[in-house]
């Protein structure tokens, strides 16, 4: 019996597919679409620490982003977030600026670094001030438009704002990034043999009883974290409300809230804010809402 297939856009997905070697050429047509390098750089790509995935439930949450390195030594950092992410810009140019710092030993010459590309997935709209769901930052001067360097380079691949219809060849990549189902898969798979073999893997990936168990495995660590960190919450909002009452610290209210309430709340909120939790499973696990968090907490 055929099972449903696994989202292509889950970044354990993506990493079981383009992490592995096999797939080289496979991971190639996709960076081609995004990223523009001398053709030399493909001949010889190579994925640095391709065994993150954890495969048991009890072993900590592994470091799932792509790392790869090019023939001429260029880094390409590949991510995919499907949340609203706290701070991700600035998380992405701290990570930018460590994989840069990390190529200079003692004695080296600056000369010696190489280019760092980052490309991030977002499965929500990580920038509202435009329309273009592909986009490349790097360092330039705005009033010139004359760039500083491309040593460090960002691409953003926003999902949502896909078009209905094809006006290059990514679209289709991101269309397959987006495929929930086989109908969508066998559309995808017109578009190139590339494409064709991607999807032939996935489909195979999907009925592979080991990826399909360290994709459940993923899906089940964050579905028991999301739970944990809520039931600590309503614990600690318990224990704040009764030793607030006794106390005698509870005070007034806020749009119907005690006042000792709402900052509970928003203390927790800050604290997993700090430990990089998705905005989206805070505003979950708190009941506040997005303007509570943009509004009443420290930027």
């Amino acid at each position: 019996m055929t099972r449903n297939i696994l989202l292509p856009k889950n970044d354990v997905v993506f990493k079981l597919l383009f992490g592995d070697q096999r797939n080289g050429d496979l991971l190639i047509d996709f960076l081609k679409a995004v990223i523009s390098l001398p053709e030399d750089d493909y001949s010889e790509i190579a994925v640095v620490d391709p065994h993150l995935i954890r495969k048991h439930p009890d072993k900590k949450l592994g470091i799932l982003d792509l790392k790869i390195r090019t023939k001429s030594g260029k880094i390409v950092h590949v991510e995919i977030q499907l949340l609203d992410f706290p701070q991700i810009r600035e998380r992405i140019v701290f990570y930018d600026a460590g994989l840069i710092t990390d190529q200079i030993d003692a004695g080296e010459e600056y000369g010696s670094i190489k280019r760092v590309i980052t490309i991030l997935i977002t499965d929500y709209v990580l920038i509202p001030e435009g329309s273009r769901y592909h986009n490349r930052f790097t360092l330039y001067d705005p009033e010139s438009t004359m760039e500083f360097t491309d040593l460090i380079e960002i691409h953003t691949l926003e999902l949502p704002k896909l078009p209905e219809t094809a006006d290059n060849y990514l679209w289709h990549w991101l269309r397959f990034l987006r495929a929930e189902s086989k109908e969508d898969l066998d559309m995808v798979a017109q578009a190139s043999p590339k494409l064709q073999k991607t999807v032939v893997k996935l489909l195979e990936l999907s009925e592979d009883e080991e990826a399909r168990m360290i994709y459940e495995a993923e899906v089940k660590a964050a579905r028991d974290e999301r739970a944990r960190m809520r039931g600590a919450f309503e614990k600690g909002m318990l224990q704040g409300k009764t030793e607030g009452k006794t106390e005698g610290k509870i005070e007034g209210k806020i749009e119907g809230k005690t006042e000792g309430r709402v900052e509970s709340k928003l203390e927790i909120a800050q604290k997993l804010l700090k430990k990089k939790m998705p905005i989206e499973d805070i505003l979950e696990i708190t009941g506040l809402s997005r303007d509570d968090i943009e509004t009443k907490l420290p930027q």
